[in-house]
């Protein structure tokens, strides 16, 4: 057997938890373990408020379980453990929050290493036919419906304060996560904000918006969601341009 093959066996003997021929299966234990625990590990730290809401021992059995189930893709481990947000949906179908909040975390964690881009202040916010226009978002943002107070309990845990018990909150909220400048932020929406961004997002143009709200609201609500929505995007660094 060459180097090269040896290599592929010892990898997989890892993943597998099987002895490759002519290996002492007591070292074997000792590399076994330690990879599953640097991986637990990992995750861990990328799902840090999560892991203080569970605890370490409820966090760790959930993470050991992941970590049977998945094996690292790739050449960084800062890659590894975005399917943790599923794998915990299914673990915790009564605790919404649990999810979003490893939702919450790994996404801030790659908003912070996302792209750089430039955007625009609430002075640059200038068109001819509004109706027309789409809104170009900075590629870090991220945004996801939520069923839980998940925002409230990660930053009340980032704080240090004692977080609130978690709730069921109103049909269609949201959250989103971007940076601005080399901040990673993050913000609860309301239903209607977040109906905006997420159609927004799809490119849907700022007089597409104003139809949608227009279904449920009357023009003079309809104009203040829809104004209100863009100058926050802007204000909070969330649009790099508008185009048409």
């Amino acid at each position: 057997m060459n180097l090269r093959d040896r290599q592929r066996a010892f990898a997989s003997a890892l993943f597998t938890g099987t002895v490759p021929e002519g290996v002492d299966p007591r070292g074997m234990a000792v590399h076994a373990n330690n990879y599953r625990s640097q991986l637990v590990a990992c995750l861990r730290d990328s799902y840090e408020k999560t892991a203080l809401w569970l605890g370490d021992g409820v966090f760790d059995a959930a993470a050991s379980r992941y970590v049977e189930r998945h094996v690292p893709s790739s050449w960084t481990l800062d890659a590894y453990g975005e399917s943790f947000i599923p794998f915990l949906e299914q673990a915790y179908p009564a605790d919404d929050e649990v999810a979003e909040l490893a939702w919450l975390d790994w996404h801030l964690r790659r908003a912070f290493s996302g792209p750089d881009a430039d955007t625009i202040g609430v002075g640059d916010l200038a068109a001819d036919d509004w109706d027309r226009v789409e809104i170009d978002f900075v590629p870090t943002l991220r945004f996801r419906p939520v069923r839980s107070n998940a925002v409230a309990i990660w930053r009340a845990i980032a704080d240090g304060v004692s977080p609130p018990a978690p709730v069921a909150v109103e049909q269609g909220v949201g959250a989103r996560v971007w940076r601005n400048g080399l901040s990673p932020q993050f913000a609860s929406m309301t239903a209607d904000e977040s109906a905006c961004l997420d159609l927004a997002l799809t490119g849907a143009s700022f007089g597409e918006l104003c139809d949608y709200l227009g279904r449920t609201h009357d023009q003079e609500r309809t104009t203040r969601i829809a104004g209100g929505c863009l100058g926050a995007w802007t204000a909070e660094g969330m649009i790099r341009g508008l185009r048409r």
